[in-house]
């Protein structure tokens, strides 16, 4: 599956030279501390794009399919690009390997999923 992500040309930009890799972090996020390493980040003018590799047998047909537990990591990865890239949008994807594709996930899904996943 690596080696079919890496020819992959559809995903030549997610290995490029000036993208961040393995992008540790310790933040405060709306009154938690979060802490965690983003597997990729891609820095662009106007936008800021995480994206995380997944290795799931099955390969959800949509983002809505995705299971919860992945659309709150990447809504909480999400939240703390808009507080280290306050100036950007900040958007999320995942990297299927399984299928080498990636799958954009929209804001409001994620954030949904974020702030049902916060205590109370």
């Amino acid at each position: 599956e690596a080696v079919e992500v890496l020819k992959s040309p559809a995903l030549a930009e997610v290995f490029a030279e000036d993208v961040l890799a393995e992008v540790g972090f310790s933040v405060t996020v709306a009154g938690q501390p979060m802490q965690g390493v983003m597997d990729r980040v891609l820095v662009r003018p106007g936008k800021v794009l995480v994206i995380d590799f997944k290795t799931n047998a099955t390969v959800p047909a949509t983002p809505q399919d995705c299971p919860e537990g992945i659309l709150r990591q990447m809504g909480a990865y999400r939240q703390v690009l808009a507080i280290l890239y306050p100036d950007r949008l900040a958007e999320a994807a995942i990297l299927w390997t399984r299928t080498a594709t990636m799958m954009s996930l929209p804001g409001a899904l994620l954030q949904d999923a974020w702030q049902h996943g916060q205590p109370a």
